[in-house]
């Protein structure tokens, strides 16, 4: 075999960067793949081609959130099943499996069918969605609808400004959330509170906070605190809003997780609920942090 370019036949391996277009984005892929030694001029053939092809669309399916080929092929071989059965199961044709397990790239809805069909915590966590949208707000929720958005935004807010654990971020959540009802009747988010062992709670913080780190937002540094992966959007408060925001950052900045998880113990609302019943916001008024 020789070299298109140089006609020279000695080839050696080394990792080459490729610029593919997919979908009319241009993207950065380093593979190993065997080059000329004369001048380094890459020996793409058939073969290489392919590797190359799936390489690119999982660097797009990355960057666009979409399940990659090798996260298809783990689900199916999770549930034990070849591509024929999985695709019964999907209820799709055999040949869109093989193709997602390759090079071909699935639309958002299809990745969407793939998720909620494969992944308990993503089915689940898509039940407590319809769920939150079909919920009336009343006292339980500060006398606001849920807003997942919302609620998303301030989780990266408070993980970026604190980089506390998981059960500070609760308090931190909760103290928001009550401060902003006690000085304006609403909540800040909407979210239900429960009383748990290590304080008061979001509602299904596990789910959501999973969600957040499956959809990119937040990573997990070890079982129990997180890195901020993207920037809050703070267009989607008002100036009352933002302004508990950065209250609750003044307040751990003075007080520190420790005191704050200390006093959430001793809030009435924390202290007066049985467990499993949501916490009222008419707690609010007794507040030990104001």
């Amino acid at each position: 075999m020789k070299c298109l370019k140089c006609d020279k036949d000695k080839f050696v391996e080394k990792s080459v960067r490729f610029s593919p277009e997919i979908k009319g984005e241009v993207l950065e892929v380093i593979l190993p793949c065997m080059v000329c030694e004369n001048c380094e001029t890459p020996l793409v053939d058939s073969h290489q081609m392919n590797i190359l092809r799936r390489a690119a669309a999982d660097k797009y399916r990355e960057q666009h959130n979409l399940l990659t080929s090798s996260q298809i092929i783990a689900y199916r071989e999770e549930l034990g099943m070849s591509q024929t059965a999985f695709a019964g199961y999907l209820n799709v044709g055999e040949a869109s499996v093989k193709r997602w397990e390759t090079y071909f790239i699935q639309d958002l809805s299809q990745d969407d069918h793939i998720r909620l069909k494969c992944d308990e915590a993503y089915a689940e966590f898509n039940y407590l969605n319809v769920y939150w949208k079909r919920h009336d707000p009343d006292i339980f929720s500060g006398n606001r609808k849920f807003n997942l958005q919302l609620f998303k935004q301030v989780a990266i807010f408070l993980v970026k400004k604190t980089k506390a654990s998981i059960m500070y971020l609760n308090k931190l959540h909760f103290y928001a959330d009550f401060l902003h009802f006690k000085k304006y009747g609403v909540s800040l988010t909407g979210v239900r509170y429960i009383p748990l062992k290590y304080g008061p709670c979001p509602d299904q913080f596990r789910i959501i906070y999973e969600n957040l780190v499956g959809g990119g937002y937040l990573a997990k540094r070890n079982e129990k605190s997180f890195e901020a992966l993207a920037e809050p959007d703070l267009s989607l408060f008002d100036e009352h809003e933002l302004n508990t925001l950065n209250e609750i950052i003044e307040i751990y900045n003075s007080l520190g997780v420790k005191k704050i998880y200390s006093l959430s113990h001793k809030e009435k609302g924390y202290k007066e609920t049985s467990e499993c019943k949501f916490i009222s916001y008419a707690f609010a008024k007794d507040l030990q942090i104001s």
